[in-house]
């Protein structure tokens, strides 16, 4: 533990946080997103609609295969964002950690600090280490699902231009 200084280990730490609010920034981005989809689809439901009075079977099944193409997308793109929004959150190491959040709203104020008054430099760093590995996994998760709702919601697009353009 003496190769890290804990001025790096906290830099570290707060370098792997902020892609935690990044992934949170891309995920408000999205639901703007797919809010403006869902709002458009809804104005324009008479026309929807209207396209299912068609009598010809093929059309009407290729308007039913669009309008599920849809449907599917966006609960999939919405699923995906909603992991991003409520990571796991966890810290297997240890359930005393003095830097990880629900450990330390776990203790009493009291013991909490009495506990970080008797921290050792070598302890912290290895807390701050734990924390940098948790802080990692967490954001791993979340720019994962963001990825699988981008994703997700180009299909939409794709399906929302079919729908209006055919």
């Amino acid at each position: 533990m003496e190769n890290f200084n804990l001025q790096f280990l906290q830099s570290e730490l707060n370098r792997v946080s902020e892609w935690i609010k990044f992934s949170d920034k891309k995920t408000a981005f999205l639901s703007a997103y797919y809010s403006l989809v869902f709002g458009l689809v809804i104005s324009q439901k008479a026309d929807i609609l209207q396209l299912f009075h068609i009598y010809q079977k093929w059309l009407t099944c290729f308007y039913i295969f669009i309008l599920l193409g849809v449907i599917v997308s966006f609960l999939v793109g919405i699923f995906f964002l909603f992991k991003s929004i409520f990571p796991r959150l966890k810290n297997d190491f240890t359930d005393k950690s003095l830097f990880y959040f629900s450990h330390v709203a776990s203790m009493k104020f009291v013991d909490y600090s009495e506990m970080i008054t008797k921290l050792t430099e070598d302890e912290a760093k290895k807390q701050i280490i734990e924390q940098i590995y948790t802080n990692s996994v967490i954001a791993d998760q979340k720019m994962k699902n963001v990825q699988k709702s981008t994703k997700s919601f180009v299909v939409l697009a794709f399906f929302v231009v079919l729908l209006f353009l055919v």
